[in-house]
């Protein structure tokens, strides 16, 4: 005799908890190092959640060589990396609606970068 419910119904509720919890712990393996956050510069069409604006910004000497074009594409390489590891400290497994900025003012360099950290999530078709 149980007090609090059948036997079966406890039997399903905790096989659908332990579903619940491997799901969660597939989740927490997407994005697991900064290389693995996926970024995007417009919406995605995947179902996420919302976590936070992620920003990175870059202030430089502005260099006169033919290497300039270079020096400016590692600066925006730089600062996709620290978003992406600002995502994922915040829990999240990718950024979307990604925008890069750059300003020359004076001998300067201001290079800007900024996106939505989002938590990805896998779904079962």
């Amino acid at each position: 005799m149980t007090f609090f419910g059948n036997n079966d119904k406890r039997a399903v509720r905790d096989k659908n908890r332990e579903e619940y919890v491997s799901e969660q712990n597939d989740q927490k393996r997407i994005g697991e190092t900064w290389e693995n956050v996926q970024v995007s510069t417009g919406g995605i069409n995947v179902n996420h959640d919302v976590l936070t604006v992620v920003f990175a910004k870059s202030v430089r000497q502005k260099m006169e060589s033919d290497d300039e074009a270079i020096l400016e594409t590692v600066g925006f390489e730089n600062l996709l990396k620290e978003l992406q590891q600002k995502a994922l400290d915040v829990g999240g497994n990718g950024i979307i609606h990604c925008n890069f900025t750059e300003h020359f003012v004076d001998n300067r360099v201001y290079q800007l970068a900024y996106g939505t950290a989002v938590n990805i999530k896998i779904t079962r078709f």
